[in-house]
């Protein structure tokens, strides 16, 4: 079997809130050996389920990204079409990182990554295949086929993954799952300022209600280890230890780097960097506002069964 290898003449979607399979200006493509997928430079970027193909890019060393997705569309050299039928059998027991947005969770991945663990952070498959509604459980095959493409033991899912949370974990025979959590009100206000104080209180209130379901389905269905970014936002050697043993790595990692690591803003260079929103105020009064919309609307039987202590 044979696969077409098309070179990128324009990336169309940069601004894409998810990566789709129009996203690239191809020119005239070539036939490449189905072995061209494993190799080192391409990578799995998202799928086109009209013809059922996974459409991969080949890129330079993107492996230290912020955001993988956005790395791929900017670094695209050529684009190679895989048809689901040749995809691989998925990786049994990836570690797979849900959480709420806004919390910490790229500062975990950097911590993860500097002792050694191949870390990876939002490829947008995933993101693609929750998004689609329904969900299309017949995904699940070739998302675990995608996964095998990707070289990281560790993978750091986008908030839209809350969407279809059992699509993406049930793709996989044992994975190791975790699903990170912030103080409601500083989650809302992070937000807020990312959004330049235009959030809507309503979309606020709703979306973290929607995680905290995607949370409970997953603990209906898998061991899920409940992360706080108030736990670990300072790094302690011991705490990031602990994790590091969770994920299956055998690396360790000192208390002077994890500091260095703590003290920078990790999304430096990003649209969500500390820089981007130094301008703007915090608004207290939203606070206020989503502290006492929470309280009314907030899950409690969910929260008490899961003991969701900061919830």
């Amino acid at each position: 079997m044979s696969l077409g290898e098309y070179p990128v003449l324009a990336c169309t979607g940069t601004h894409a809130f998810i990566s789709g399979p129009d996203d690239f200006s191809l020119g005239a493509g070539r036939a490449v050996d189905v072995s061209r997928m494993f190799e080192p430079d391409v990578s799995p970027y998202c799928f086109d389920t009209a013809n059922r193909t996974l459409i991969c890019v080949s890129t330079s060393d993107i492996s230290d990204a912020t955001f993988f997705y956005q790395a791929q569309r900017q670094h695209a050299r050529s684009v190679i079409k895989v048809p689901f039928d040749a995809l691989p059998e998925g990786p049994d027991a990836p570690a797979l990182i849900f959480s709420i947005g806004r919390c910490g969770s790229t500062l975990l991945v950097r911590a993860i990554q500097a002792a050694g663990v191949r870390t990876v952070s939002e490829p947008d498959f995933f993101t693609q295949a929750a998004c689609q509604q329904p969900p299309d459980p017949s995904l699940r095959r070739v998302i675990a086929g995608a996964t095998r493409l990707l070289p990281y033991s560790v993978i750091k899912l986008r908030l839209e993954c809350n969407n279809a949370p059992l699509l993406i974990a049930g793709a996989f025979d044992s994975p190791r799952i975790m699903f990170i959590l912030r103080d409601p009100v500083d989650w809302a206000a992070s937000l807020r300022r990312l959004s330049r104080n235009s959030l809507d209180l309503g979309w606020a209130v709703g979306q973290l209600g929607r995680s905290l379901l995607a949370l409970d389905e997953l603990a209906r269905n898998f061991a899920v280890r409940i992360c706080y970014y108030e736990d670990f936002r300072s790094l302690d050697a011991a705490y990031i230890a602990d994790v590091l043993s969770w994920s299956g790595g055998s690396g360790s990692v000192s208390t002077q780097a994890l500091q260095s690591i703590a003290a920078k803003d990790v999304q430096e260079g990003t649209i969500v960097s500390r820089a981007s929103v130094r301008d703007v105020p915090d608004d207290l009064p939203f606070r206020d506002a989503f502290r006492h919309a929470w309280s009314r609307m907030r899950p409690v039987d969910l929260i008490d069964r899961l003991q969701l202590r900061l919830l």
